[in-house]
């Protein structure tokens, strides 16, 4: 069974291919191939965000769960209203932020379980 530690670590993915391939992307509003990834790994960072305990979410009230489950549904649901500077905007000021809080959570988890940080 998938536990918050794997679910940080889908977010820590998720993450780090918006990082690698979006971030800083000016082609963003005008590339649909670009949009659509970008839009479907947020939309997978949501889902992962979801279903992490509310104990986990309680103890790290610094990463904005709410609002990363949110734009989730937005997305997937307003999929003809979306404004691709806003999603450039996040992810170029957002989510280098959510990854390096992601990333304590994830080795903190990892600790208090006996694995070996990721």
């Amino acid at each position: 069974m998938r536990g918050d530690r794997d679910r940080l670590l889908d977010m820590l993915e998720m993450c780090d291919l918006l990082i690698e391939h979006v971030s800083g992307q000016s082609k963003l509003a005008d590339d649909p191939v670009i949009q659509a990834a970008a839009e479907r790994w947020i939309e997978v960072l949501g889902e992962a965000a979801s279903r992490v305990s509310e104990e986990v979410k309680q103890g790290n009230p610094e990463v904005a769960w709410r609002e990363i489950v949110g734009l989730r549904v937005i997305l997937a649901h307003g999929y003809l209203n979306i404004d691709q500077d806003i999603v450039g905007s996040v992810i170029d000021q957002d989510v280098p932020e959510l990854r390096d809080q992601l990333r304590v959570i994830a080795d903190s988890l990892a600790s208090s379980e006996g694995d070996s940080p990721a």
